[in-house]
């Protein structure tokens, strides 16, 4: 069987996904360690101004995702809960449009992390993204823990003319 292009991205992110899932162990293990080690539910995904104002959903209002740490390596999926089927069940078939519209309804990368818990820094070295300009770059986060639930927030950056950050909340799944 031959799997060329966007079918071999799928597949190798899902088989990604798929070997951190069957080493809860390790992912325990490591919660020793490492505050962020474990798998992590999407509670919310906003976009907001420096005073708080929400100014986007991206993924709508109840984005759904998941984010794995294993103290070594890092993967996160998000996803709107409502994307349409294709009207086709061929992985690698789909309308242009049908193919748009999947691609601005879900968010994915992999790769390694490195941690500073001092400075609440998180840096995720990117090997894979959905996102095509991302790969291979460093994407930077603020963190914050409180019992069960991570934040994740990026630096600012401007959107419709203003600065605005990405804020990311987390449930810890157990």
């Amino acid at each position: 069987m031959r799997i060329a292009g966007q079918g071999r991205r799928w597949l190798c992110l899902t088989l990604l996904l798929l070997g951190l899932a069957a080493a809860p162990g390790v992912a325990r293990a490591q919660a020793g360690r490492d505050p962020l080690a474990g798998t992590w539910r999407l509670a919310s995904f906003d976009i907001v101004t420096s005073d708080g104002e929400v100014v986007d959903r991206v993924l709508g209002p109840h984005p759904t995702g998941a984010l794995m740490y294993d103290g070594a390596r890092m993967c996160v999926q998000l996803t709107r809960p409502d994307r349409p089927a294709f009207a086709t069940n061929d992985i690698l078939g789909g309308a242009t449009d049908e193919k748009a519209r999947a691609y601005e309804s879900f968010i994915a990368y992999c790769g390694t992390y490195s941690l500073n818990e001092a400075e609440g820094v998180v840096v995720h070295h990117l090997e894979w993204s959905l996102f095509p300009n991302w790969a291979g770059t460093d994407q930077r986060r603020f963190f914050a823990i409180a019992g069960d639930r991570l934040t994740l927030t990026t630096p600012p950056f401007p959107r419709s003319g203003r600065q605005v950050t990405a804020k990311l909340v987390w449930e810890r799944m157990r």
